[in-house]
């Protein structure tokens, strides 16, 4: 039930009534027409056991683990991004005190202020999968949590220019990871040409984790969060992305099916899929290396490079 409630942007009161009046949800949950749903302080006691046990920020490895098992995961880029999520009170007055949410914080986005919080995401690059996930309050920078999102073990890291910074680029050097973060230029620096050209190449790939937050904001209305405190919305944002990789892993399902129908007589003698698949991933990493190394010929050299030198 609570994934249902995730995936459509239900409260406890409405994810109840659905599921006793849809047959499908139902079937989804494991209930049958004469059986009794449970109430929506079910909902709220197994939010609060998982707090109490801290699940509320393990769930989603959890859920990872068995898609790495299944091959989903590749490890080949790793996207990172983070987007604003207002919160559930108003913003207090100055004078006061008590109001508000005491783990939200303000900042300003195009010139508007914005109260909340902020998602901080790890989306694997191939499948678009949510690898890792982090909540703060809205004036955390978002290079502050890249060391917790980031993992280590992908080949490359692509972000916007908010992550350009000396340090992620010795991160990135003593990690072994490639450096596709969009390079910024510093003050009264000109970016060259090529290294422009190699920003434009990264931008292409980063856009892709535009699609996770897109989702949570047109289908499940995850514009705002629903609790007060940071460990009730994290464990909400702990849902939203499992739900999202659930939903691409049906997708995925579906569309391997498909492809393996229809390019079953098109594989010559002695080839196989599994071969096919791992030729085109080896050629995406060759792509990919090829692009890091262009952005340090042509420009000027990293911060890694240059404390190895």
């Amino acid at each position: 039930m609570s994934l249902l409630q995730h995936c459509y942007g239900l409260s406890d009161p409405q994810c109840e009534e659905l599921v006793a009046d849809r047959w499908s949800w139902r079937r989804f949950v494991g209930l049958g027409w004469q059986e009794r749903v449970p109430d929506e302080t079910t909902l709220v006691n197994f939010r609060k056991r998982l707090r109490e046990h801290g699940l509320h920020e393990q769930l989603l490895a959890r859920v990872n683990g068995q898609l790495q098992a299944k091959g989903l995961i590749l490890k080949t880029c790793t996207l990172v991004d983070a987007t604003l999520l207002q919160a559930a009170r108003r913003a207090p007055a100055k004078a006061d005190k008590t109001g508000g949410d005491g783990d939200a914080g303000y900042t300003v986005k195009q010139g508007q202020p914005h109260y909340g919080y902020k998602a901080h995401v790890a989306v694997d690059e191939t499948h678009t999968l949510i690898r890792q996930v982090t909540l703060t309050a809205a004036n955390v920078h978002d290079r502050q949590e890249f060391e917790a999102v980031v993992q280590g073990d992908e080949a490359m890291v692509v972000a916007d220019k908010a992550y350009w910074s000396r340090e992620r680029s010795e991160w990135c050097g003593q990690h072994g990871v490639a450096n596709g973060i969009l390079r910024k230029p510093s003050r009264g620096e000109k970016l060259r040409p090529a290294t422009v050209r190699a920003n434009r190449l990264f931008n292409s790939i980063r856009c892709k984790i535009e699609k996770v937050f897109g989702w949570w904001k047109r289908s499940t209305g995850y514009r705002r969060v629903r609790y007060v405190g940071r460990e009730p919305n994290r464990l909400e944002l702990e849902f939203k992305c499992i739900s999202w990789n659930l939903k691409r892993l049906a997708n995925l399902s579906v569309a391997g099916n498909a492809k393996s129908r229809t390019r079953a007589g098109r594989l010559k003698p002695g080839k196989t899929r599994a071969v096919n698949c791992s030729q085109r991933l080896w050629s995406r990493q060759f792509s990919l290396c090829e692009m890091h190394r262009h952005q340090i010929r042509r420009s000027k050299p990293c911060f890694s490079e240059v404390s190895k030198s």
